[in-house]
């Protein structure tokens, strides 16, 4: 007698139906027997992992999306083609993918395939530095997004590069095909094993009710340089950084594989061109809106975050200081959703917003004789602006009017802040700027670079001279193959990678550090993007345009074990 080999069984849902005419024989019995089997061994597996541990329960989930493929792109070297686009390779190659908003599922080929795919759970970094999981979306009725730290859970990637006279290729996979392909920085243990999964904040930095620095929706981020971020982010435990030069880089490689494109903002702008301040037109009292110009209201969209209130100073010239950094552009309403926008009359429109029912006069105030009108200002978005669209990558309401934020599988993004690197700084030494990276964020002091736990990467940056140039080419180190940042600027903002890149006059300044800025604030429109980097402040600075992301992967190994 034999038995049914059930070694390797996998779960199949299409089950053949016996027909009439069919033999009586045991090869067309056995076939239908044995997958009826094998769904049993299989289904039986399923159910022991989710008996076990909340990890594996995550990445038996994420190994249903597991693949085996190839997904690359390549890109011409600036000198042979200038255009931002780029040819997809192996599994990629006649795959698509568009953005989606709130009303609309877009197609995007990418999605829940392979290393493209992600689980949103709740979870914690332990003090070895390894991700638990606590909670898994659509599993656990406990999971919420707005009382634990959210994460995207991802396979972890392996990356084949390749450099050459034309150019150069990138492929991912969620399988290591040979010694070539490397795994992504972030899954790189401090011994050097490897993850089996990468975890990225969901959500820019924002405090929960305990004042405890998290990953959460429906909270305004908190503002932060590259020391206060570190400082804030510690208390929550050693093993936190803000997010680290490898997060952004498995983060930007998503993209430009899915949409084979090195111009970020050609596909979702992010929140880069909303700096409009009005004036109230009409003044009440008790109210929970605020009457402007239908000129100026059509700036304004449903869902984003503004500030009402009135300048409490004057600017060196004697007028109204409106700069959003002041208190006073905040009493009245700090930080609060628009949640409506309708006609008031022929030439106004009334913006309604959540102020927690906390009604305010729009009616003008005066500052040493100088009247200061009521303004309603924009401001970076609060996390979960993204919450509702359909897709794994869009924005709520469009993609391109720079107003708004952007998911990236699964991650919201450019919601109107720059972002410190947390483990990577610029040290400028005898007028050259080069990068700093520290692979152990347990290791790191505010004081930066200053210590043997940080190493210095092979490339320096261009120096601009107090200028805006855009990037053309990134650095790349063997040794460091994540810490990528701008190494010639002869682009334009709709060629090579369409980003900038701003330095001071490296010229003139003496030896100092500046942190990593990326992303772009409001109203730095072709700028920002996933490439842009701006390198001219210190570790400690930081104002109402800066706020940072946790990192799950800040304690990480330079390179994987042989």
């Amino acid at each position: 007698m034999s038995y049914f080999d059930i070694s390797g069984a996998t779960f199949d849902e299409n089950l053949r139906k016996l027909e009439t005419s069919d033999p009586a024989h045991a090869d067309v019995f056995n076939a239908l027997l044995g997958q009826l089997i094998n769904n049993d061994v299989a289904l039986k597996e399923a159910v022991t992992k989710f008996a076990a541990s909340k990890n594996e329960q995550a990445l038996f989930l994420l190994n249903l999306h597991k693949d085996g493929k190839k997904y690359g792109v390549h890109f011409d070297n600036y000198d042979v083609t200038p255009s931002s686009n780029g040819t997809r390779l192996f599994d990629a190659v006649g795959m698509t993918a568009a953005p989606s908003t709130n009303a609309v599922r877009a197609v995007n080929d990418f999605d829940g395939k392979g290393c493209f795919a992600y689980l949103e759970v709740n979870g914690s970094v332990d003090e070895n530095g390894d991700f638990q999981v606590q909670y898994i979306k659509d599993i656990d009725n406990e999971f919420s997004r707005t009382k634990y730290d959210t994460w995207c859970l991802y396979l972890t990637q392996y990356v084949y590069r390749k450099f050459d006279s034309n150019g150069e290729d990138t492929v991912i996979s969620d399988t290591r095909h040979s010694a070539e392909w490397l795994p992504e920085g972030g899954a790189i243990r401090p011994d050097g094993t490897i993850r089996p999964f990468v975890a990225i904040a969901k959500y820019m930095s924002g405090d929960n009710a305990d004042g405890v620095a998290s990953s959460i929706s429906g909270v305004s981020p908190k503002n932060y340089s590259f020391q206060s971020s570190l400082t804030k982010f510690r208390a929550k435990g050693t093993q936190y950084c803000a997010e680290t030069s490898q997060d952004s880089e498995r983060m930007t490689r998503l993209m430009e594989i899915a949409f084979a494109t090195r111009h970020s903002q050609s596909v979702m702008a992010g929140c880069n061109w909303w700096w409009t301040q009005a004036t109230a037109t009409v003044q009440e009292n008790n109210a929970e809106r605020i009457i402007i110009s239908k000129s100026a209201a059509k700036e304004f969209v449903v869902g984003g975050t503004v500030s009402i209130g009135n300048a409490n100073s004057l600017t060196s010239e004697g007028k109204a200081n409106n700069d959003r950094g002041l208190s006073g552009l905040h009493a009245k309403a700090n930080k609060v959703k628009i949640t409506k926008i309708e006609d008031y009359d022929s030439n106004n429109a009334a913006v309604y917003v959540d102020n927690g029912g906390q009604k305010f006069s729009t009616a003008p105030t005066s500052v040493s004789g100088v009247t200061c009108e009521t303004i309603i200002s924009t401001m970076p978005w609060n996390t979960g602006g993204c919450d509702e669209v359909l897709g794994s990558c869009g924005s709520p309401v469009s993609n391109t009017s720079g107003k708004e934020p952007y998911i990236l599988f699964g991650v919201e993004m450019s919601s109107g802040f720059w972002e410190p690197k947390g483990n990577t700084v610029m040290k400028i030494e005898n007028h050259v700027m080069r990068p700093y990276i520290c692979y152990d964020c347990t290791k790191m002091t505010t004081a930066g670079a200053t210590t043997d736990d940080w190493i210095a990467l092979g490339y320096a940056i261009p120096d601009n001279k107090g200028s805006w140039k855009y990037i053309s080419k990134l650095g790349y180190s063997a040794d460091d193959p994540e810490v990528r940042y701008p190494v010639e600027v002869a682009a334009t903002s709709s060629t090579g990678y369409a980003d900038g890149l701003y330095t001071e006059n490296l010229e003139t300044t003496g030896d100092s550090q500046r942190e990593v800025l990326g992303s772009g604030n409001l109203s730095n429109g072709t700028v920002g993007g996933r490439r842009g980097a701006y390198l001219n402040d210190g570790l400690s600075n930081s104002d109402w345009s800066f706020a940072a992301r946790l990192s799950a992967c800040g304690r990480c190994g330079r390179k994987a074990a042989a």
